[in-house]
């Protein structure tokens, strides 16, 4: 007979059947004992070698059994042999005791008790019978029952009998077995739960090691990607502040001396360079926010002044011909408390697009509206930009504030873009607590808004030194009355070279209203404007008590100087007008608010082309200029000459910026020059905290950066003047 293993024997069954076996083997050896005593005694006739033999093949039995179970064959084949072998045998002690008159079929209850405790008590019930069975059957082969005999009922009875008698044993025996089986059961499950558990517990412990790694992984990548974006910034920034400053000083100094072509060239590559650069800017200001590291400087300013200087500054920047910005602000907007460089950004951002979509004949609109109470927590300022272009259908409103998203995003499309304007401009809104709005249709135009509270809600604050953030407040503004948009942008270039802003009036209205506003330090006049003519303007300038004191230099064709002059015009000028001569008078008209000649500055780069285009320009305004290359070389010169600024760069090999100012504010010689920052490098709130007491401001290189480092050190040589 040919047996199989069995799946999976675990080792408390396999003690349980072992432990059958030997108590087999103890009932045997009891029975014949038994038997020799009553043998002994004289109540039964025992043949001692059968019994010899009896136990020897009880014992055998029991010896192959445990054999099978340690080798593993199938329970369900074991247990019905050794079964079976215990009926026989007993059988076999009835016939060797004598039949119906030996007490030997006692021990079928043995054989079911043990059957009951194993299998339980439907293989008990079975055994009783097979072993009535077996009895009657060894009975009758012995020639002693036959059947319906008084010997065959007397065995009948007897199983019967013992069947009843032990009745209730082998149940309660069964249910015994039942219960254990049960409990097996359990414990066989808890064990594969508490198997499932550990498993679990070493796989969770694995996953957690591996989410410490991806963590550590995803920190150390956090870190890199930190460093990645300040190096790009410096040597992205650095290269694109040469090719901006150096076009913009071409254009000035050969405009005019030069075919209109060549010029056209060279603004083409400043115009590139600051397209680049906004680029650069932009990549750089969504992976901060994305990393959740942009941070926000909450100052409280005029938004109308503000806005009124984004348009200025827009001049220029948009595509040939330009559409018309019109400004529909009420005078008298609450102030905002938000972060002005950004607001400034949000502003541009939309205006670009707005004039990048709009017709060149129809204006391009400009509102802002207080919401709700300005004193109360409520309060808030809805600015919204007004296009009259191609509109965008309802379906796109969302994918035009996705990064990197057009509505038109194949090679053929018709507007040029990056998708990046719009999406920082929501990124930028939501990170101040404000919400961006659109209304558009195809056909109809857009138009965009954005609401800010008026009191920041921004999350993540700095309140260290940045960037000028360039309130109108903060720097010297001329109002450009010029209706004529190429004349005024040659005024306008003038002036910034010169460190000014300029504010632009088409018409007379629109002048007296920015002159009471924003209060320039000068106004430059055209006499020819639409409606209210300039001499009418001068004259009310003139007699009005808050405009009065303002110097007025009259730029125009008209050739009337005697008139001008007469009417208080503080200087004439005829169109086309000698730049150098327009600067120079401009500046000693605003002496009042201008700097002691001939300053003095230290200028600290290792870029030689800084050097090149600043040390020029610089010196064409009245400073004195000191080029150093290094932060030792800055050091010495300024202990040896102690200049009236500073103007420091920060990423430089060897000794860096920060350790230069501090060194500066460490001498008691150095400590009292004021720091002005010029560099690439987008400072971290940490750096920003290292410099708060260090340095005055910061301008970074790039676009504009030479009208805005002229104006910064305006601002701190008369803040040093009047301090």
């Amino acid at each position: 007979m040919t047996f199989k293993r069995s799946e999976a024997r675990s080792e408390g069954i396999l003690r349980f059947d072992l432990a059958i076996q030997k108590t087999r083997l103890f009932v045997y050896s009891a029975s014949v004992l038994t038997a020799i005593a009553g043998e002994a005694l004289g109540v039964i006739t025992v043949k001692r070698l059968f019994a010899l033999l009896f136990w020897l093949a009880g014992a055998a039995s029991t010896a192959v059994m445990v054999e099978f179970y340690r080798r593993g064959i199938s329970r369900r084949v074991l247990n019905p042999v050794w079964m079976g072998a215990d009926i026989i045998l007993t059988t076999l002690g009835v016939y060797a005791t004598g039949g119906s008159t030996s007490p030997w079929f006692i021990w079928y209850l043995a054989t079911a008790s043990a059957v009951a405790f194993v299998s339980g008590k439907r293989a008990a019930y079975l055994v009783n019978f097979l072993n009535a069975v077996a009895y009657i059957g060894v009975l009758m082969l012995m020639g002693e029952a036959a059947i319906g005999n008084d010997v065959f009922l007397l065995a009948v009875c007897r199983m019967a009998f013992l069947f009843s008698a032990s009745y209730f044993f082998l149940a309660g025996i069964g249910d015994l077995q039942q219960k254990r089986l049960e409990i097996r059961n359990l414990e066989l499950a808890e064990s594969r739960k508490v198997e499932e558990l550990t498993r679990l517990t070493a796989e969770l412990n694995r996953r957690t090691e591996e989410l410490a790694e991806a963590n550590r992984r995803t920190q150390e990548a956090d870190r890199l990607k930190s460093q990645f974006l300040a190096n790009m910034s410096h040597e992205l920034r650095t290269p694109m502040n040469s090719i901006i400053g150096f076009s913009e000083i071409l254009i000035e100094r050969l405009d005019g001396k030069v075919e209109e072509k060549q010029v056209g060239f060279m603004r083409h590559i400043l115009a590139s360079g600051q397209h680049l650069l906004g680029l650069i800017s932009d990549i750089l200001d969504l992976s901060k926010i994305e990393a959740g590291k942009m941070e926000i400087f909450p100052e409280t300013f005029d938004p109308f002044a503000v806005i009124t200087s984004v348009c200025q500054t827009m001049h220029g920047m948009t595509r040939e011909p330009q559409p018309e910005v019109v400004i529909d602000i009420p005078p008298d907007l609450p102030r905002i408390e938000t972060d002005v460089a950004k607001f400034r950004q949000i502003l541009l951002n939309l205006l670009s697009n707005a004039a990048k979509f709009a017709p060149p004949d129809k204006p391009v609109t400009i509102t802002a509206r207080a919401v709700g109470s300005p004193d109360s927590d409520d309060g808030a300022l809805t600015v919204s930009v007004r296009d009259e272009g191609i509109g965008i259908d309802p379906s796109n409103h969302d994918v035009i504030f996705q990064e990197f998203r057009q509505v038109d995003g194949t090679a053929r499309r018709g507007f040029g873009g990056t998708g990046l304007g719009l999406a920082l401009v929501k990124k930028f809104v939501e990170l101040q607590g404000g919400y961006v709005t659109l209304e558009s249709a195809p056909g109809r135009g857009s138009t965009f808004s954005f609401t800010l509270p008026l009191r920041s809600r921004a999350a993540i604050v700095s309140r260290g030194p940045q960037p000028p953030a360039g309130d109108a407040q903060a720097v010297d503004q001329v109002l450009v009355v010029e209706d004529d948009a190429r004349a005024y942008e040659l005024i306008s270039s003038a002036l910034s070279s010169a460190g000014y802003v300029s504010i632009r009036a088409r018409h007379g209205e629109e002048a007296l209203r920015l002159a009471r506003a924003n209060r320039p330090v000068a106004i430059t006049l055209d006499l020819v404007l639409p409606g209210m003519d300039g001499w009418e303007l001068l004259k009310q300038l003139k007699s009005d008590d808050v405009t009065r004191e303002i110097p007025v230099v009259i730029v125009s064709l008209v050739d009337n100087r005697e008139l001008g002059i007469a009417l208080g015009a503080d200087d004439y000028f005829v169109k086309p007008v000698d730049r150098d001569r327009f600067l120079g008078r401009i500046r000693s008209i605003t002496s009042a608010n201008a700097f002691p000649a001939k300053s003095r500055l230290l200028l600290i780069d290792d870029d030689e082309a800084v050097h090149s285009f600043l040390d020029a320009e610089l010196a064409r305004l009245g400073y004195a200029v000191e080029s150093v290359y290094s932060g030792e070389e800055g050091l010495t010169a300024a202990r040896r000459n102690t200049p009236d600024l500073i103007i420091l760069d920060l990423m430089m090999p060897g000794m860096s910026g920060f350790e230069v100012a501090g060194a500066l504010k460490d001498d008691a010689e150095t400590r009292n020059i004021p720091i002005l920052v010029l560099t690439s490098k987008d400072p971290t709130s940490a750096e920003c905290r290292e410099l708060q007491s260090k340095v005055a401001s910061f301008v970074p290189k790039g676009a504009s950066a030479r009208e805005q480092l002229v104006r910064e050190i305006r601002r701190l040589e008369r803040r040093g003047r009047t301090s």
